[in-house]
């Protein structure tokens, strides 16, 4: 990193802080604990370290912006640590890992890392199969129509006609941000009543190769379980597509931290 980036972000992250010690001031005691005793969210692609993140993010908005899934939010007045501090709720909608990471460049501060704008620089967190009993390509359960249609009622891009109708087509005209979104969903439309359900494996948007992140595996007692790899970077796009929500995302841990060097605490 240049010098002149290096105090550029020293003195966004000094300024801020600033702002924050006046906070809990006006806050007192009661106000204070709530900078560090947060639940850590997860963050944008390219998230510098938390700590240094809740210094240096200005609550611009821009990374909201220019994400073409609308997958990142700003913390509302409940946020605790910040009103308007970017984070993604990968329930609600997860990050799908745009190849040229708009929202890394759109960044003024610093708080996503210009020089992490590329797939392999980007770690979020990692997911986790947190409850294998109840996935559905263990119990052998098609994928309900209403897994399916939860994602159409969440896209923010659609008309209420193709929400209503769970429809979608492509028109010659439609905005890229609009054509990616609708994409997505006839992409998962083909997994309407699968048995067993891959939506997590299929619909992985690691690139180039989504088998390094995640895939399908024999689980014992019979059918199939989502076996979490070494790539997953914890973008959480399986967690809001999985209909019935085995899978979580653990942010800022790593592969190692949670599965092992080798991944010998994968279930």
């Amino acid at each position: 990193m240049a010098a002149n980036d290096k105090k550029r972000r020293q003195f966004i992250q000094q300024m801020t802080g600033l702002g924050v010690l006046g906070l809990a001031a006006a806050g007192g005691i009661f106000g204070a604990p709530y900078l560090k005793a947060a639940p850590v969210r997860l963050r944008p692609p390219g998230a510098v370290p938390e700590e240094e993140f809740i210094g240096l993010c200005i609550k611009c908005g821009q990374c909201l912006q220019v994400c073409p899934y609308d997958s990142i939010k700003l913390e509302d007045i409940d946020g605790k640590v910040g009103v308007g501090m970017a984070y993604i709720e990968p329930r609600e909608r997860g990050c799908y890992l745009c190849e040229a990471f708009p929202c890394i460049l759109a960044c003024p501060s610093g708080a996503l890392d210009h020089e992490h704008d590329s797939i392999e620089f980007v770690h979020m967190g990692v997911a986790v199969v947190h409850n294998p009993d109840g996935c559905l390509a263990k119990t052998g359960k098609p994928v309900p129509d209403g897994a399916i249609d939860r994602i159409y009622e969440h896209t923010k891009v659609l008309s209420a006609e193709e929400k209503r109708t769970h429809k979608v087509e492509i028109a010659p005209d439609d905005p890229e941000k609009v054509v990616l979104q609708k994409k997505l969903l006839q992409k998962l439309e083909k997994h309407r009543s699968e048995e067993p359900c891959t939506i997590c494996a299929d619909m992985c948007p690691f690139h180039p190769d989504p088998s390094k992140a995640i895939g399908m595996v024999d689980a014992k007692g019979g059918g199939l379980l989502p076996e979490i790899r070494e790539m997953c970077n914890g973008c959480g796009a399986c967690v809001e597509l999985c209909p019935v929500d085995v899978i979580k995302v653990i942010p800022r841990k790593s592969y190692a931290e949670i599965y092992g060097k080798r991944g010998e605490k994968n279930a």
